[in-house]
C-alpha cells in the first residue's frame, strides 16, 4: 500500500474500468435480469479513467483528499505493479435518506475502491481500505463513507468484513435501465 504517482495513472485507469466494469454489470444483472448495455460498457475506457485521476494524483485539493495503489509483493519495488486503488475524499455523513447530517461529523468518503479480478480476495481490498481508516483519522474524521452498487455482493462481503454497514440510504444512477448504489458507513 503506498500513496500513487503519476507512473500508476495507465495502471489506475485499467484496475478503476475493470472493476467499474464488473461492479456494474453485476448491478444491472440483478436489478434488471439483463447484461449491461453494450453502449455503457464500451463508455467505460481505462485511459479516459486514468485521464481523470491525474489532478486527484498529482495535486490533490486538499492535504484530506488521498489516492492509495496496492500493489504486489515483489521483493524490489521497482517490479511492484499496482493492483488496486482507493480514492478518499472529505464530507460529511449522512442520515437514512442520504442527506448530510445535520450534527456535522466530520467523515470521509471512500469515493473509489477496487482490486483488479485476477488479484482479489488476496487481502488488498481489506488492507486498502484499513490504510483509509488509518488515514481518516489522522485528518480528524469520525466516519468512514462508501457507496457500493447493489447487486455486487464482491464489495459488500469487503464492506461488511471490515465492519462497514448499510446506512439504508440509497441512490439511483442512470447508468442502462437504472443502478442503485447503497450507502455504506463505519464510526471511526
Amino acid at each position: 500500500m503506498r500513496p500513487a504517482r503519476a507512473a500508476d495513472l495507465t495502471a489506475i485507469g485499467q484496475v478503476q474500468a475493470a472493476t467499474m466494469l464488473a461492479s456494474l454489470e453485476a448491478g444491472h444483472t440483478a436489478e434488471h435480469g439483463a447484461p449491461l448495455p453494450e453502449g455503457v460498457r464500451a463508455m467505460i475506457a481505462a485511459p479516459v479513467i486514468a485521464a481523470g485521476w491525474e489532478a486527484a494524483v498529482a495535486e490533490p485539493p486538499s492535504p484530506e483528499h488521498h489516492v492509495l495503489v496496492a500493489t504486489t509483493a515483489q521483493a524490489e519495488a521497482a517490479s511492484r505493479t499496482v493492483v488496486g486503488l482507493l480514492g478518499l475524499a472529505p464530507t460529511q455523513s449522512m442520515d437514512a435518506e442520504g442527506q448530510a447530517d445535520e450534527a456535522g461529523v466530520q467523515a470521509v468518503e471512500v469515493t473509489a475502491l477496487g482490486v483488479e479480478p485476477a488479484s482479489q480476495r488476496r487481502g488488498h481490498g481489506s488492507r486498502l481500505l484499513a490504510a483509509a481508516v488509518d488515514l481518516a483519522r489522522q485528518d480528524g474524521a469520525r466516519a468512514l463513507v462508501a457507496w457500493a452498487v447493489r447487486g455486487d455482493e464482491s464489495v459488500s462481503r469487503l464492506l461488511s468484513s471490515v465492519g462497514m454497514a448499510p446506512t439504508g440510504a440509497h441512490r439511483v444512477l442512470g447508468v442502462g435501465e437504472g443502478i442503485t448504489e447503497d450507502c455504506w458507513a463505519a464510526s471511526l
